[in-house]
């Protein structure tokens, strides 16, 4: 018998396969792990120009509503945003909400805003200079010099050949998209944020301060860059595990 169900849902320019490091060490924990692709991402093939939040949250909503238990939702970065309205979509689906080094909104707020917000708090993402958009604004790539620097900085040599050379374009609608949370549903799932220390997509004092308005029950600090599912899979996989155990 499985332990717990993780559904593992990857950040902005990414697919699923980016957890495959991850995967060998839940599963040899005994947890089932589901790793869908959003639309317009890796094989589920979409017109990235007509994607929004809305049809990512949908899409996951739909399913996890396919897997017969309570599943733990975990969101990496710009999956932040979607995990947070599925639960509020279908929560009693949602065991547990588990950011990793993800954007943590509050009812209303779009990515692009909580960019901002934290930037004004701080100091501004190295992420804001490396989006490079389209002539048309709806969609948005990353420069291949930026992509180990920004989202893989703690890899070591024999990881580093698993770095993508180069990352696809982004949609950028589902960025604006503004997600609808309400206390009676989203808030009433139990949430968890890891927040990794060396992230240089987003910055550690922009994680805490996303904290500060969205509280979650529990916060653990990892050392590690923005993808600890390369960088240290062992390490989070043990955090997943932990996070997964009863009190």
């Amino acid at each position: 018998m499985s332990k717990s169900v993780f559904v593992l849902l990857h950040g902005a320019w990414h697919s699923a396969s980016c957890w495959d490091p991850l995967i060998p060490y839940l599963k040899a924990m005994n947890h089932e792990v589901w790793c869908p692709n959003l639309p317009g991402h890796g094989e589920n093939q979409a017109d990235p120009g007509k994607m929004t939040l809305g049809k990512y949250s949908d899409y996951i909503t739909q399913y996890i509503d396919k897997i017969d238990k309570k599943v733990i939702l975990v969101g990496h970065s710009m999956s932040g945003m979607v995990i947070s309205q599925v639960a509020e979509n279908t929560p009693a689906k949602i065991e547990r909400l588990i950011y990793l080094s993800a954007y943590l909104p509050v009812n209303g707020q779009s990515l692009f805003d909580l960019i901002s917000i934290n930037s004004a708090a701080d100091k501004p993402a190295l992420i804001e200079n490396a989006m490079q958009m389209s002539p048309d604004k709806r969609s948005c790539t990353i420069g291949p010099d930026d992509i180990s620097r920004l989202f893989y900085n703690r890899c070591i040599e024999s990881e580093r050949k698993q770095i993508p050379s180069e990352l696809p374009a982004q949609a950028t609608l589902p960025l604006s998209g503004k997600v609808t949370l309400t206390a009676s549903r989203f808030g009433q799932i139990p949430k968890t944020y890891i927040c990794c220390l060396d992230d240089q997509v987003i910055p550690v004092n922009h994680q805490r301060h996303m904290m500060k308005q969205q509280a979650c029950d529990e916060m653990i600090q990892l050392d590690a860059d923005h993808s600890p599912f390369l960088s240290s899979p062992e390490l989070l996989a043990s955090i997943l595990h932990s996070i997964s155990m009863p009190v």
